[in-house]
């Protein structure tokens, strides 16, 4: 099936103004997901609306700057789990 989504590194991640892009997933669904888990754990995260991603891009999952240590972590977190459980 391949990967859906990853986590950026720290030279990947995207910074605009108060913002930093953490994730890039692959299509909206997982992009849904990675976002919701952040949110159930306090991270305002976001993604911009968006009806089709082409295959070569992604959609960027967003977050404060000043939450970007303990988004990373639960991304972690969330990348173990689903990795173990399939």
């Amino acid at each position: 099936m391949g990967v859906r989504w990853q986590i950026l590194s720290e030279s990947e991640r995207p910074r605009v103004g108060a913002f930093v892009a953490v994730a890039v997933a692959r299509d909206d669904i997982t992009a849904t997901l990675v976002r919701d888990h952040l949110r159930l754990h306090g991270i305002a995260a976001n993604f911009p609306p968006i009806t089709h991603i082409p295959w070569n891009m992604g959609a960027y999952i967003w977050v404060r700057s000043d939450d970007e240590a303990e988004a990373v972590q639960l991304l972690h977190q969330l990348q173990a789990e689903w990795y173990t459980e399939s």
